[in-house]
């Protein structure tokens, strides 16, 4: 097991490069692939277009494939026919430096506050393992990501 560090804008993780491949190496599918939904398959054909390059470059550098997020939830649409679009990946490591996205609320709940990268992708890091991937759920970092995408697909999305 190699521990490697890198800085990604203010965050600085500590990671397991070759754990996180040999986790993602194992998974057929994402959480969105075994879906059967509208908004996943909508999410689906346009995966490709939705990562910013610094983000992929990201993925690439702690060992995530981008293709097998665990999960997605689709929020709303948006007055222009967008969709709100929130997912997360996880990698193993911790975080050394940066802001945990995760907001404890007053009634016990919490909410994200994430980093705007583009105008339409925000992201966030937090040490949590929610449905995750990894058989060892301890020291992971859990990357949560917000995206607005265009609906794609030709069938109709399902009801709010």
């Amino acid at each position: 097991m190699k521990i490697r560090t890198l800085t990604y804008r203010d965050w600085t993780f500590e990671f397991d490069k070759q754990l996180t491949l040999d986790t993602y190496s194992q998974i057929k599918e994402s959480g969105a692939d075994l879906c059967i939904c509208n908004e996943c398959k909508n999410y689906i054909a346009y995966r490709d277009k939705i990562f910013p390059n610094e983000i992929l470059k990201l993925f690439i550098d702690v060992g995530i494939d981008y293709k097998k997020e665990i999960e997605i939830m689709s929020f709303e649409t948006l007055l222009n026919g967008f969709h709100n679009i929130s997912g997360w990946f996880h990698f193993k490591g911790k975080i050394l430096k940066g802001k945990d996205c995760r907001v404890s609320l007053p009634n016990g709940g919490f909410t994200f506050d994430l980093t705007t990268i583009a105008d339409n992708f925000s992201i966030g890091f937090s040490e949590a393992n929610d449905l995750t991937f990894f058989n060892d759920i301890q020291g992971l970092v859990q990357i949560e990501f917000d995206t607005i995408i265009p609906w794609v697909i030709d069938k109709i999305r399902e009801k709010e």
